[in-house]
């Protein structure tokens, strides 16, 4: 039976432990976690010893010394960007973590696929085979740097997270799971207007969620249906949270990914 996911940031501003907590106390199976900061390693047995499984680590992508564009570029910040994601793949063993959801873009502005790119793309994968471990190359802006990648490699560690906000905001008329489905290792699970990456919760927004199910129910069986949500960003239309507290929060979120489990 596919377990639940929720990761575990989802806009409030707790402990880590704290948004564990609520998490599982809310009904979840699993949990995917940001892979930074001095605790870290702390969290996978954070989870584990309450009850939830780790579904992946999302690795770095947007902090100033990491940038994604970099691995396309010659330049120490594509080196800094592969060494990352190689101790990210690294500690995924450590800690049995299966999968890694990686971005190879930003959103901010747009970049070349090159051999370079690809050249560092291939190490990073010699490792994740090495190590065992699934890299999820997650849809951004653009499909294109996907298309190489997946064209490249036929590994059984390479595949793809399909984020459901990204696909509606971005490329609407790319459906990412015809097209990446049978490589399908993750779920970033939340919706939008077309008008941003407001991260909202499934249903809220303007995704045709049944014909997604649909073609869900197609692809590549994964473990947990885990929803990437929050309101941090801003938009208008996110009001609609604003009075929930974090367990009402969650308890939606919950609910929500239950009613799209059933279509």
């Amino acid at each position: 039976m596919l377990g639940i996911g929720m990761f575990s940031w989802f806009s409030y501003d707790l402990p880590i432990g704290e948004r564990l907590q609520l998490i599982k106390d809310a009904g979840f199976d699993a949990t995917g976690l940001w892979w930074d900061g001095e605790d870290k390693h702390k969290q996978p047995d954070m989870a584990r010893k309450i009850g939830l499984q780790i579904d992946n680590v999302h690795a770095q992508f947007m902090s100033p010394k990491y940038s994604p564009n970099g691995l396309w570029r010659d330049g120490i910040d594509g080196d800094d960007f592969q060494k990352m994601l190689i101790s990210c793949i690294e500690d995924c063993k450590k800690h049995n973590i299966s999968t890694a959801v990686i971005h190879v873009t930003s959103f901010k502005e747009n970049v070349e696929v090159t051999e370079v790119g690809l050249k560092r793309i291939r190490k990073i994968i010699e490792v994740a085979e090495q190590k065992e471990v699934n890299l999820a190359f997650e849809n951004l802006t653009t499909l294109e740097h996907l298309d190489a990648i997946f064209e490249m490699s036929a590994s059984p560690y390479v595949g793809f997270c399909w984020d459901s906000g990204h696909e509606n905001w971005n490329h609407p008329n790319q459906d990412c799971l015809k097209l990446y489905g049978d490589r399908l290792f993750a779920l970033h699970i939340n919706d939008n207007f077309g008008d941003g990456d407001t991260h909202m919760l499934p249903l809220d927004g303007t995704i045709n969620w049944e014909n997604k199910m649909q073609m869900f129910k197609k692809c590549k069986t994964v473990d947990y249906f885990t929803l990437e949500v929050d309101f941090h960003r801003k938009h208008e239309k996110c009001v609609i949270y604003e009075n929930l507290s974090a367990a009402e929060y969650l308890k939606s979120a919950y609910d929500k990914a239950t009613q799209l489990l059933k279509m």
